[in-house]
């Protein structure tokens, strides 16, 4: 912790101080993949959950249709598919980890709100 994290641990009451946590706290991953389902985007997040697990079984029955197959036309079609599936799977799987970050850092931002509201009202000012 620098100076002024210092200044302002010192600046609140030990109530205050047990609130906000330590700056190292935070949600584990599986909380913050479960707290995805809880905003306002539930309904876009279980329905890109449904299609991550769609898109992989699918390219993995593309992957035994591209082992199976013998001609070289039929290779390419399998090939691709697999290939776009997977692709899929990776975009789907990105939009969910920004998702899990944007709620992690809206949880900073708020924590620091309340830490600047505490400061104010301290120091005798109002926000």
């Amino acid at each position: 912790m620098d100076n002024l994290d210092k200044q302002i641990r010192d600046a609140l009451s030990p109530t205050d101080r047990a609130l906000i946590g330590e700056p190292e706290d935070g949600l584990r991953a599986d909380q913050l993949m479960l707290a995805t389902f809880r905003t306002r985007n539930r309904f876009l997040t279980t329905l890109a959950f449904i299609y991550t697990f769609a898109f992989f079984g699918l390219s993995i029955w593309c992957a035994v249709r591209f082992f199976n197959a013998t001609e070289t036309k039929h290779l390419l079609a399998w090939g691709f598919g697999f290939s776009a599936c997977m692709l899929a799977v990776a975009m789907l799987k990105m939009w969910f980890w920004m998702e899990m970050q944007r709620i992690a850092v809206t949880r900073e931002v708020k924590r620091v709100e309340l830490l600047t509201a505490k400061l104010l009202e301290r120091l005798g000012q109002s926000p």
